[in-house]
Parts: C-alpha cells; structure tokens; sequence
C-alpha cells in the first residue's frame, strides 16, 4: 500500500510552510517508504540527539542551516545528553574544537524552541512518558524505556530524524508505533533473584547479545521480582547497547506484560531461554585481586537522585582514596536539587567528581582515559563497560556498594562481578 498524506502535509512537501518543513518532510517520507509505512502518525514531544559524536559537524551544519531558515519545533523537544559539561570539562582533556561544536549545536537548537536539557533520563525528571504516547526520542536508552516501562510508543529517532519529527510534529507509523510489533517473541527465565541496578544491568547486557535485533521483542521472567525504576532503566539502556534492543517486557512488572500470555500476544513460544545466577556472574570481566582502579565511574544512564543519594549514603564520612578518581554524571534537574539540599557540596568536599548534562561514554572518553592517566574503570553499569572497552579502558562491573567501597577504602579486593553485591 502507497503512502497517504493529508492536506497539510502535502504543503509541508512542497514548500508551502518554509524550506525546513520540505526538508523534514522528505526526509520522514524516504523513512517511511523504506519500512514500508502507509501513514504518520502524531507524536507528543521529541528528543533531539545534541551530541558532536553522532551528529558530526555535517550535521550541526546542518542544524544551523534550518534555524536560519527559519525553523521552529512544533512540539516540546529536548535535548539528549550532550558530549561536554560546559562547566567542568576542561579538566578531563576534552577537546576545545568539541566544545565549541556542542557550543554551536546547542545554540541553533535553542534558536529553533529547544529546551536544552541535556539528559538521557528525560524519562525520570523532564517528560515523564505515558500509556500508548507516540514518541519521536533519540536516545536509545530512553525509547528502550519509554516502549518497555511506560508502554509508550518510539521508535529510535536519532540525528535528523528526531528534528524533522519535531519540526513536523509526527512520524512515519511503523516499528513499535503498532501495536503488532510489540509482543514478545523470545522469552528469557531468570534463576535466582536481582538485586540492585548492577544485576539489572547484566541482565539487560545479557539479553541483549543473546537477540542483537531491533526488530526482536523478549519478555523477562523474574522471580518475586519487584525492580525499581533506576533498575528498569539500566536493564533498558544496557539491552539496548548490547542489543539494539528497543522494546521489552519484564512480566508482571511491565504494563504490556500482567502475565507472559499476554506479553507475547497469546503465543508464548516453545523454546524459554534459562539464565542462571552463575551465567550472570561469570559474564563479565573482574579486577585482579587487590589492584586499585584508577577511575569508579557511576554514568550510562545518568543518574537520578535516588542513586546519587545512595553512593553518597554509602560513603557516610569517608573519603575518596588517594589514586583513586569517582565519577558521576547527572543532569541539571538532579544538580539543582543536590545543590539545594547540600548534597552537592558534601560530595564534591569528599572527593567526588560531579559531571553535569553528559554522559562520560560520549565525552571522547578515549582522550579522557589519557588526559587522567587511566586504565582501569570499575562501574556498575554495562553500557559503559561494554562502549569503554573499545575506547582501551580495562573495565569491571560491580554493584554500587562494591563500587563505593572500592573507591574509599585502600587494599579493598576489587574483584566483583556483576551478580555480587546487595541492593
């Protein structure tokens, strides 16, 4: 079947409303024609990728060129987070052409109705996703999210596609905006219970390598599972690095998914795919015995408040160790909190380092590890072992309180795995 438009958008498609609205038109019209759409649909709000990494200059040329043309959102877009914190990242040996870049990116976006929130977790403190919500968002961690925790509908729109999106306020309907492709087609029996963002974070990473589809959909049996948000959102964002996965279903705990019949649309498949506690705990690498590592690193996603008040709970009065660097990534929401109740400050006094609008994955993390003479990472996330092993990091996963621990007390045995530790 062709691809139908209406009235308005035949007139975006020829220029009737501006240049920008015919660019963003073809563009989302090559989109649909190739995924075989017949139709668009609305969308609620955009997220824009406002990152050098994936945009290139090509692309802020780009961006530039429509706001000078007079492009204006017609939607509420934010930004994703970006690859500098425009405050602190003179320290961590970042580029000053990438800054300028971001600079120039940020500035154009702004220039069209952007809000420049900077964060991957717009889920958590910007824009809140609901029920069955067409999406247009960016980043992938948080369409993961939006599909499988809120039962919202995105596909990934990366790059141009999440501007074009939010110039003509819709997208072409297909992928995971119909309902028939968001059941589950493999399904995966966790034994033994999670606990903590660490567990759920090898979980999704597991998932994830098993299927490495977009298009494939798993739904996840849990024992007495009860994951928390934090929780579901690293399960989300390291399913999708693993896998490209951007839809889910964690059974009984997710709206599409009350029972496993009804997350895979009353055809629940032959074959369930067991994981073990001992596969999850032997699945990624550990730190040698008593070797110190150079960074601990609490980003990919960033993180909410509940997760910066653990660490810092778990820190007490302690300090971070002399050889030893902690790094967290937040957004300005989370900041401006911290900042207002004095948590910022009692961290920072400790020794923590605060990284505000970034993730450190996207801040050309390969030039960081040798402005801080690092090798050795210890995080609890996967999503950032999996992108720093390629940046020439030895990365370890353990849970937040190994994390902690190993970041404050001197000769604490490092080797952790991603099953250890408690919630």
């Amino acid at each position: 079947m062709a691809l139908v438009l209406d009235e308005k958008q035949q007139a975006m498609l020829q220029g009737d409303l501006g240049e920008p609205w015919r660019w963003a038109m073809n563009q989302q019209i090559q989109v649909a024609e190739f995924f075989g759409a017949t139709r668009f649909v609305a969308v609620d709000s955009a997220q824009a990728g406002a990152e050098v990494g994936t945009m290139g200059e090509v692309g802020v040329e780009l961006v530039e060129q429509l706001a000078e043309a007079g492009a204006r959102f017609q939607i509420p877009t934010i930004t994703a987070a970006c690859s500098v914190d425009f405050q602190r990242s003179e320290g961590y040996g970042v580029p000053s052409s990438q800054v300028a870049l971001e600079h120039r990116l940020h500035k154009a976006l702004r220039q069209m109705g952007c809000i420049d929130t900077s964060t991957c977790i717009n889920y958590q403190t910007v824009s809140p996703p609901r029920f069955r919500q067409h999406l247009a968002w960016g980043d992938t961690g948080a369409v993961a999210f939006a599909n499988g925790v809120a039962g919202a509908r995105s596909n990934y729109e990366a790059g141009p596609a999440s501007i074009a999106a939010a110039l003509t306020g819709m997208v072409p309907a297909y992928g995971f905006h119909l309902a028939e492709n968001r059941r589950a087609t493999r399904v995966f029996e966790v034994g033994g219970l999670m606990r903590g963002t660490a567990d759920w974070s090898a979980l999704g990473a597991w998932v994830g390598k098993e299927i490495a589809d977009y298009w494939t959909v798993p739904a996840v049996v849990v024992p007495d599972a009860n994951p928390g948000i934090d929780e579901l959102k690293h399960f989300a964002a390291a399913a999708a690095s693993f896998g490209s996965i951007a839809m889910f279903h964690v059974v009984g705990c997710t709206p599409e998914a009350p029972t496993l019949l009804e997350a895979c649309g009353g055809k629940v498949p032959e074959r369930l795919e067991r994981i073990s506690r001992d596969d999850l705990a032997h699945a990624f690498p550990t730190l040698p015995a008593r070797e110190q590592p150079d960074l601990v690193v609490f980003s990919a996603p960033q993180l909410s408040i509940h997760e910066v008040a653990l660490i810092m709970r778990l820190m007490g009065t302690r300090q971070v160790r002399q050889g030893t660097r902690v790094i967290v990534t937040i957004n300005a929401q989370v900041e401006g909190e911290l900042a207002r109740t004095g948590m910022l400050q009692t961290l920072e006094a400790a020794g923590v380092e605060i990284l505000c609008g970034t993730c450190f994955y996207v801040m050309a993390p390969a030039v960081v590890r040798l402005a801080l003479n690092a090798r050795t990472v210890l995080t609890p996330s996967t999503k950032l072992l999996n992108i720093l092993r390629g940046a020439g990091y030895e990365v370890a996963l353990g849970s937040v309180e190994q994390c902690v621990e190993a970041a404050v007390h001197a000769g604490v045995h490092a080797g952790v795995h991603a099953a250890g530790g408690t919630p």
